[in-house]
């Protein structure tokens, strides 16, 4: 859809949201991908650019979107604008860059209001995905729980693949509300439609880790420590550096005493090879929670320290009050 003038001022509102967004880029490369030839070429291009960021080439993939969002704000297109600014959003939240993630997941959802999609249709359902994530790495989830409500998809979802990743943020999102039984019912069923597709890989969608934290939280240590098991496994043969920290990030909350610790540590040094520094920040503090709970103060305080420092850099206020509270020698969730 193109803004018209019968909406004054909307035509300009993505050009007037980028330059706000862009005050401290993060670290950029050229794009290897032909660029897009105008509002009608950016699906593909768009298409192109999430598997660049899939593949962990964030520099790449948010130039990439910077440049998305220029071709749409040419045209005037609200529906070509919020579907870019959303993927950038994406992008920076995997960089840790939680703030301008905020910002344009905000963007995005405006715009998208404006370009008339459907907002419970699969693109309202992508934005608001990203949107939910942004607030539960910030740990609003109050207004995230909010927005699904408002949105119409708290209730029963389409088995399309399209509404997969919806699923299992929101399974991430009523866990961290503590509703763990329907956190873990959107979780299995992220692996049982994935299972259908024959693309059930961390890769795609880490549901096993997820549904693990639920299940320790619960005391199910057993089967929490088979599935996170698998999903270190699976990022060890064919994934990511960033996939495998996470999962085993996980590991380290599920296995007891020492094996818990040891994964632990090695999730800290295969995610500082990686570019996703909110995930390192946070491998940090679960470690430095593990170090208070084994009594090893003074280690702990130094780990706690470099997460607490790292966190404050991503914009989480929920991280930098778990990572002080830790360090005074509180317990904190």
């Amino acid at each position: 859809m193109t803004v018209s003038d019968e909406r004054p001022g909307l035509a300009d509102l993505g050009r007037d949201i980028t330059p706000g967004d862009n005050a401290v880029p993060p670290a950029t490369r050229p794009v290897p991908l032909a660029p897009p030839v105008g509002v009608d070429d950016l699906p593909r291009y768009l298409h192109a650019l999430r598997r660049l960021a899939d593949a962990d080439d964030l520099a790449a993939a948010h130039s990439g979107c910077t440049l998305a969002i220029d071709v749409a704000g040419r045209d005037g297109s609200a529906a070509g604008l919020a579907m870019a600014y959303s993927q950038r959003s994406s992008v920076a939240r995997r960089l840790g860059r939680l703030a301008d993630a905020a910002r344009d997941a905000d963007a995005s959802a405006e715009l998208l209001a404006v370009s008339g999609t459907e907002q419970a249709g699969p693109a309202g359902s992508l934005v608001l995905s990203r949107r939910l994530a942004v607030l539960l790495d910030l740990g609003d989830i109050a207004l995230a729980d909010s927005l699904l409500t408002a949105a119409g998809l708290d209730g029963d979802l389409p088995d399309d693949p399209e509404f997969l990743l919806l699923r299992y943020v929101r399974g991430k999102l009523h866990t961290a509300a503590e509703r763990p039984g329907e956190g873990l019912a959107d979780l299995y069923k992220c692996g049982e439609r994935l299972a259908v597709r024959r693309s059930d890989h961390p890769g795609v969608l880490p549901w096993r880790s997820a549904a693990a934290s639920v299940l320790v939280g619960l005391g199910a240590r057993e089967a929490a420590e088979r599935l996170v098991a698998e999903e270190v496994a699976l990022t060890r043969r064919h994934g990511l550096a960033s996939a495998l920290g996470r999962a085993l990030r996980i590991q380290g909350q599920v296995r007891p005493g020492a094996a818990g610790m040891a994964a632990a540590e090695e999730a800290i040094r295969v995610l500082r090879g990686t570019p996703r520094r909110f995930e390192l920040a946070t491998a940090l503090v679960d470690h430095g929670a593990l170090l208070n709970a084994a009594r090893r103060r003074p280690q702990a305080r130094r780990v706690l320290r470099d997460g607490l420092e790292l966190a404050q850099e991503c914009g989480s206020p929920a991280l930098v009050a778990r990572a002080r509270a830790l360090f005074a020698g509180r317990n904190h969730p």
